[in-house]
């Protein structure tokens, strides 16, 4: 159900839909108004293209017209101009006049003048007359010639005299005119050309007359043919006759009269007309030029808004199906254009999310809204890249600071010897940090008085170390302020800095960092870092290294304490060393013994005693060579906190002799020596408790007695059977000692003795 919804949600729609649907509603939402405007304007828009029409048509036909009657007319005129042929015609009109005078003019035949008309007026490919016909000057026919002469065609009249075209020839002789057109729309439409031929003296005595063949120059250019309109197009005159190509379109004319008096007056137009039953018609009038004819060329405007409609309706549908077409091309194009780099951005932030940085953006050489969004996904990818690759190595140099702190704290976790310890951190600190070339330890003296270096790398700081370099506590230096403030002291570019004390051993120094070495609240030194680049020591390298000095000043701590521990350690076995020898020196002094020596087993030639001074000696047990009787001797000190009592001696078979049975001998005279301390403690302990009782027993007696003189006596009594003593004496002295006489008593003078 939820998938259906999302179907027919618009944004779920694929894009070529959204493109269809929004222009389709685009043309449709336009074609709405255009249709109804078009509606509107349909009438006066085929009202405007049919008078549009007419007018063009009708102007056309016009000068067809007048260019076939023009062409014909030339064409006569100049037949009757060339003097050859005006021969010819003037010797047929009057070659068979009887005059007293040579007249010098040739003999011709009719046949031969018709002839000549025939191949010079009457081509039928080309020629504009019917027939053309030799006057004279009482109307009969001298020579004649048609173009064809189709069977069943009545040959042509030899008498004309009471002919229009003779007429108008004897009309055109009177008003001194040399040619004129003969015109006559019924009861057939005759169109004629009369041309004048006069003698040497001017004097008319023949007519060439040439009918136009209306056919071809009038009928064939007035028809209408039906593209675009159906109209009419007819030939009129001051009476009102009406010719058309048709004769049985005739009858379909509507005749203004206005506009053939204003046709033949020769005014050229189109209007439109209305008749009585409201038909309204469009109609163009023009004269013919050197006719007294009017062509009226019209429409019907019903049948142009129809036809305009229809028009319209067509092209209505093929452009509605155009734009279907177009739409879909479009659509399609847009779609082409849209979506694949679409498509192209979204595999390019797959592979981005996928953490490929590599591939290829195409689209960023666009200059539209996609090349922009593409080029923004590139800058954001390189950007992102920059980002992630300086987080690497952030992270790699983060990693790096600890790894190497790590390796510095497990190395002084481990580490016990106070200048080893240092050597190696500030050697450690050159090797892990690439930005440092000279690192080295201060320690403050006892006096707190001066920060000396106690550590520092390369040559340099050997010169250092052996120079006993030092710095005074609150200087007007980056140690001596670090020591003082017990804060760290950065030196950014060591040029510039007023704290960075320049040293003849390390010229290169462009920056420099002291980090002081704290225990608590007290600063016991200082760590102290170079670089060869100015501003090297970022955040984050400084709270490295803080936290190194930090994990230093500790582990520099725990090794002092460690050595002070040993150095008391160490006192304290020679003090009990010293004590255990003075100890047994006192036990055998009161056993009134210089040496305790007790033998068990059968003695040899060995040399027991030399061994056994060497044992004394070395405090180590030393082994003997082996006798003859396939035995070893072996001596092996004994001793009681480090201080050695004796030695005791062995004599082993050798076989089976290893380390194993010296292990086990030595182990016995460490054995032998605690029994031995042992027994002495004993003896000690039951010789205080007997002093002890002899004290209280002497004590309890002189307390029972109240008398002084019997407390004397029993003091001198008692002590002198406790301590074995021949003679005991007690002295009371209440004045000065006076002089002793030889037995050494004193006088009574005053003085109490027992």
């Amino acid at each position: 159900m939820r998938t259906r919804l999302m179907r027919l949600n618009p944004l779920s729609w694929h894009i070529w839909i959204k493109l269809f649907i929004a222009f389709g509603l685009a043309l449709t939402l336009l074609a709405i108004p255009l249709a109804v405007l078009l509606s509107s304007s349909i009438v006066e828009l085929g009202t405007q293209n049919a008078r549009t029409f007419v007018a063009q048509n009708g102007a056309q036909q016009v000068n067809t017209i007048s260019n076939a009657l023009n062409v014909a007319d030339q064409n006569l005129r100049g037949f009757v101009d060339n003097p050859s042929n005006q021969r010819m015609m003037t010797g047929l009109l009057i070659g068979g006049v009887q005059s007293g005078i040579n007249l010098n003019l040739p003999n011709v035949q009719r046949g031969e003048l018709e002839n000549l008309l025939i191949n010079s007026l009457l081509n039928p490919a080309t020629s504009m007359f019917e027939n053309v016909r030799l006057l004279d000057r009482a109307g009969q026919v001298v020579a004649s010639a048609r173009a064809i002469r189709p069977p069943g065609i009545a040959p042509l009249p030899e008498d004309e005299s009471n002919s229009l075209a003779f007429i108008t020839a004897l009309a055109a002789q009177m008003q001194g005119n040399s040619s004129l057109l003969s015109v006559s729309l019924a009861p057939t439409t005759d169109i004629e050309y009369v041309h004048l031929i006069r003698w040497r003296d001017g004097a008319v005595f023949g007519y060439l007359i040439g009918k136009v063949n209306v056919t071809r120059a009038v009928f064939n250019n007035i028809q209408f043919e039906e593209n675009p309109y159906r109209g009419l197009t007819y030939l009129t005159d001051a009476t009102g006759v009406v010719v058309t190509a048709n004769p049985a379109d005739a009858g379909g004319a509507i005749v203004d009269e206005s506009w053939t008096t204003r046709a033949l007056n020769g005014q050229s137009a189109t209007e439109a007309f209305t008749t009585n039953d409201g038909q309204q018609v469009i109609g163009f009038f023009s004269p013919i030029r050197g006719t007294p004819l009017a062509l009226v060329s019209q429409i019907d405007v019903e049948e142009a808004i129809a036809r305009a409609q229809d028009i319209f309706a067509v092209r209505l549908f093929v452009v509605a199906v155009g734009a279907l077409g177009l739409l879909a091309v479009i659509v399609l194009l847009l779609n082409q254009i849209i979506t694949p780099p679409l498509l192209r951005l979204r595999h390019a932030a797959q592979q981005f999310s996928e953490g490929n940085f590599g591939v290829t953006v195409s689209d960023v050489e666009r200059r539209d809204e996609i090349g922009d969004l593409a080029n923004a996904f590139a800058t954001m990818r390189e950007a992102v890249r920059d980002l992630v690759g300086d987080l690497e190595a952030r992270i790699a140099a983060r990693t790096r600071d600890i790894s190497a702190t790590q390796d510095i704290s497990r190395f002084a976790a481990t580490q016990r010897d106070l200048q080893m310890l240092m050597d190696s951190v500030v050697n450690l600190i050159l090797d892990r940090f690439n930005s440092i070339y000279h690192a080295q330890i201060f320690l403050i003296d006892a006096d707190r008085e001066y920060a000396i270096v106690r550590a520092s790398t390369g040559e340099v700081g050997r010169q250092l170390l052996e120079r006993g370099h030092r710095l005074t506590v609150g200087s007007v230096s980056v140690i001596g302020q670090v020591t003082e403030q017990g804060r760290y002291i950065l030196a950014r570019d060591a040029a510039a800095s007023q704290v960075h004390r320049r040293n003849e051993f390390l010229p290169d120094t462009r920056a420099e960092l002291a980090i002081p070495l704290r225990v608590g609240d007290a600063v016991i030194g200082a760590l102290d870092v170079q670089s060869k680049q100015p501003d090297v020591f970022t955040e984050d390298l400084i709270n490295v290294l803080q936290t190194m000095a930090d994990q230093i000043a500790i582990a520099i701590q725990n090794a002092r304490l460690y050595e002070e521990s040993i150095r008391r350690v160490s006192e304290i076995e020679a003090s009990n060393r010293q004590a255990t020898h003075r100890i047994w020196q006192e036990y055998m002094r009161d056993q009134r013994l210089t040496q305790i020596e007790v033998a068990a087993g059968v003695a040899t030639d060995a040399s027991f005693s030399e061994l056994r001074r060497q044992a004394l000696a070395r405090g180590a047990p030393v082994v003997g060579e082996t006798t003859s009787r396939q035995t070893i001797p072996i001596a092996l000190p004994i001793r009681l906190r480090g201080q050695t009592l004796g030695a005791v001696e062995w004599e082993l078979p050798a076989a089976g002799f290893g380390e194993d049975k010296l292990e086990l001998a030595q182990e016995l005279a460490n054995r032998l020596a605690l029994n031995l301390d042992n027994a002495r403690l004993f003896q000690e302990s039951r010789r205080a408790t007997e002093r002890e009782r002899l004290v209280n027993t002497i004590a309890a007696r002189l307390t029972a007695q109240t008398n002084i003189d019997t407390i004397l006596q029993t003091a001198v009594r008692e002590v002198g059977q406790a301590l074995g003593a021949p003679q005991v004496s007690i002295r009371l002295n209440t004045q000065p000692e006076a002089s002793t006489n030889g037995s050494g008593q004193k006088h009574k003078n005053g003085n109490t003795e027992v």
